[in-house]
């Protein structure tokens, strides 16, 4: 090997970072975690940061500075003056950290790179001077805001053009309606009926804040596996949203269906957690008879929701559409 003069630059020089920083990077990315939704997260980790420097903030994407309209979190106004100081900067990433005294505040801007958008800008002022060691934590938490964004955008960018819903491992809409079009016609053929079941179970979204991250995750599987048991291993389910699914019965008429949504409801869900948690099944169902060309996927699923609200206005555990023939 030969010595060819190269030397690295030196690095910087930084106050070492305090245990009370090392504590408040563990809080704020705790309450990512455990949000239900990313941008619920970082509003709360946001929140704490705000309450333990004395600051407030405006978490924005742009390209520019003193373009900040789409805010994805703001603590509180804009102080007049800092937008004359912002339209000085005009390519946010061009900065790494912009420092700035304005309206008796202390400014700090810190930006990162996100993946195919804007860039995220993290706009905190106070009424002291920023220390070395609180611009490096802002830097630090942006930039795992950054990396919660970027994967958040890739995720929906997957859901767009997925036929499941990831966490359950079960089919999205797109995907349940994509199978009953495939099934309808043999159904037809074989003169069979077939029924839509929309499944509502109040309060499975709830646990993960009540309970915590891990129980709200074993509320869900254990609400997906008594939802299979509840039916055929053929028969398809579907998540639709946070609580509620759609079950696709392949040869249920309505009387058939009737039972089994009385003996579904009959005792609700029961979810084994500490503490355990028992949370009621509401059922709305849309009955297709074969040959039936005017109750598209669409259709069946407007009206098994219809059933379901109107079912749960009266108060009753389980309801056919009032238009079921």
């Amino acid at each position: 090997m030969h010595d060819i003069g190269l030397k690295s630059p030196p690095l910087p020089v930084t106050e070492p970072t305090s245990p009370q920083s090392f504590q408040l990077l563990r809080e704020s990315l705790a309450c990512m975690r455990s949000a239900i939704l990313p941008r619920l997260g970082i509003a709360a980790a946001l929140s704490k940061v705000q309450e333990a420097l004395g600051a407030e903030c405006l978490l924005f994407s742009a390209f520019t500075a003193s373009d900040h309209s789409l805010k994805l979190h703001q603590s509180a106004p804009i102080p007049e003056g800092f937008q004359n100081e912002l339209q000085r900067y005009d390519f946010l990433l061009n900065h790494d950290v912009i420092q700035f005294f304005s309206a008796a505040r202390h400014a700090l801007l810190v930006c990162e790179a996100i993946r195919s958008q804007a860039p995220l800008g993290l706009l905190c002022w106070k009424e002291t001077p920023w220390s070395a060691e609180e611009i490096e934590f802002i830097r630090t938490l942006l930039a795992f805001i950054a990396t919660l964004q970027d994967l958040e955008g890739l995720h929906r960018n997957v859901l767009k053009g997925a036929h499941y819903d990831l966490s359950s491992n079960l089919l999205n809409w797109e995907g349940l309606k994509q199978e009953m079009e495939r099934r309808i016609p043999r159904l037809d053929r074989d003169c069979l009926a077939a029924t839509l079941m929309i499944a509502h179970v109040p309060g499975l979204s709830e646990i993960t804040q009540t309970h915590g991250f891990q129980a709200g995750e074993e509320a869900l599987t254990q609400c997906v596996a008594l939802l299979r048991k509840a039916v055929r291993p053929t028969d398809a389910i579907a998540r639709l949203s946070g609580n509620m699914f759609a079950l696709w019965l392949d040869g249920g008429d309505r009387f058939a269906m009737a039972e089994r949504a009385e003996r579904m409801t009959a005792h609700g869900i029961p979810i084994l957690i500490n503490p355990p948690v028992h949370l009621p099944l509401h059922i709305g169902l849309m009955c297709r008879e074969a040959n039936d060309p005017e109750n598209t996927a669409d259709n069946l699923l407007e009206r098994a929701s219809q059933a379901l609200q109107t079912g749960e206005e009266e108060q009753k555990k389980w309801r056919f559409s009032h238009e079921a023939p």
